[in-house]
């Protein structure tokens, strides 16, 4: 691929995520001499088929083999039920694919090492939401943390979680193939929950900018 050519992009799962975030930006005027759009993947029939027409998206799959052996991407978001990331990402990795991973890239640091390692030896970019420390507030805070701007760091504490508006988002509702969703795989294996999907925002902010965890202790109820 020339350095000048658009990124053809495959978005794997046609959930919620993908209706009212991924497929809307992506699709967007703005970003068209970046990337494409050119393939959808959803095992739900009729779903991604759907997705394509709504979206202009050139080709639609039931089976995300079938999307990785015809060849119209070249590189994969992953916006699938958390527990399928790490297979779905090792095999775009195997197909020689780049791939971003919607939160959160695996349920283990062991998968996340092995993805990691496998990009790097395929020659392969991997990347994951959220990008916390992509925001300027973030980096700025780091900054002056380490230069002593506040003197030495004892302490600090971070919470994760929204209200609900997104309860009531229209997409989530209506009888049409992309909003009538039954969200009770999010709470069953391989989903998520809210665990999996919300402390990773406040996990990755203190991480970035304090540094990686020395020790982990956890308790519940």
């Amino acid at each position: 691929m020339a350095t000048n050519d658009r990124v053809r992009i495959g978005v794997i799962g046609v959930g919620s995520i993908s209706v009212r975030g991924i497929l809307p930006h992506l699709t967007q005027d703005d970003v068209q001499d970046r990337l494409q759009v050119t393939a959808v993947c959803d095992p739900v029939p009729g779903r991604a088929q759907a997705a394509s027409e709504k979206f202009n998206v050139p080709h639609a799959y039931e089976t995300y083999e079938a999307l990785l052996a015809d060849g119209h991407v070249d590189a994969v978001t992953i916006a699938s039920p958390i527990g399928l990331h790490y297979e779905q990402g090792k095999l775009a990795i195997e197909h020689g694919l780049h791939a971003h991973f919607n939160k959160t890239m695996t349920t283990t640091v062991d998968e996340a090492d092995d993805l990691i390692e496998s990009a790097a030896r395929k020659g392969v970019k991997l990347v994951a939401s959220p990008g916390q420390m992509l925001r300027p507030i973030h980096q700025e805070i780091r900054r002056l943390i380490n230069e002593g701007a506040i003197g030495t760091l004892t302490w600090a504490a971070t919470g994760s979680s929204f209200g609900r508006y997104h309860e009531n988002e229209s997409v989530r509702h209506g009888d049409d193939m992309l909003s009538n969703i039954n969200p009770a795989w999010y709470f069953r294996k391989p989903g998520g929950g809210p665990l999996y999907d919300m402390t990773v925002y406040g996990l990755h902010t203190m991480t970035g900018i304090l540094g990686p965890a020395k020790r982990v202790t956890a308790f519940s109820g």
